[in-house]
């Protein structure tokens, strides 16, 4: 039993240095979970950007997440102004919108959280991550104001222990409150304040959310 549990710590420690290099919070997606992604998207991003923030969000979604699972992707300006969206201003042939309005649609996703640009702008592109509606705080915002108010239209499950667990997620913004790291509901697990053999019970109040590897290590101290 000991060998196997210094083995689990071996492999977390691997693990944490093969991730330590990389952005908190990327995974790669299965295509198992795209579809729940994908109606998050038109349910609780889409309403709240602009048709040309929804066509290159969109565009970098298909072209990262919905791909290969890599929520990272490299584009450039040039491939933005021709793949993505006609212009509505101009008869030219091309029809191409200006360098300026890709370069202000990009800033407003920025701003709102649905990309996130992880470096500074080469010769290929300028790196940016892809955010999910569990990683935007404005997602969540509103997927709360939608829930509150039309609750027929997002049905939450019956099942009481998925409706807590999202309860809590929701409640932490979706973060492990050990380590800080950007969760989804993918990604993330809860784990009791005060374990059940301590007299800890199921409520929100005695759970919080956290990455399977914290998770993991606190069960690992307890055992």
């Amino acid at each position: 039993m000991n060998a196997r549990i210094e083995r689990i710590r071996q492999l977390l420690g691997e693990l944490e240095a093969e991730s330590a290099t990389a952005p908190r919070g990327d995974i790669g997606f299965s295509a198992l979970e795209l579809p729940e992604i994908i109606g998050e998207i038109v349910d609780d991003l889409q309403p709240i950007l602009t048709a040309y923030d929804a066509a290159f969000y969109w565009f970098l979604f298909r072209h990262s997440i919905a791909k290969d699972g890599n929520p990272q992707i490299r584009v450039s300006r040039s491939t933005l102004r021709g793949a993505v969206v006609k212009s509505s201003y101009t008869d030219a042939a091309e029809n191409k919108i200006s360098f300026g309005k890709v370069q202000d649609t990009l800033r407003a996703l920025e701003e709102i959280g649905a990309i996130q640009k992880l470096g500074e702008p080469n010769r290929q592109g300028t790196l940016y991550r892809v955010m999910i509606p569990d990683e935007i705080e404005a997602c969540r915002k509103f997927r709360a104001e939608r829930l509150a108010e039309e609750t027929a239209l997002f049905p939450i499950s019956d099942k009481g222990q998925h409706k807590v667990r999202m309860q809590v997620f929701e409640r932490d913004g979706y973060r492990c409150r050990n380590c800080d790291r950007q969760l989804t509901r993918f990604t993330a697990t809860v784990d009791y304040v005060r374990s059940p053999e301590d007299g800890g019970d199921e409520s929100p109040e005695n759970l919080i959310t956290t990455c399977a590897e914290c998770n993991t290590r606190h069960h690992m101290k307890q055992s």
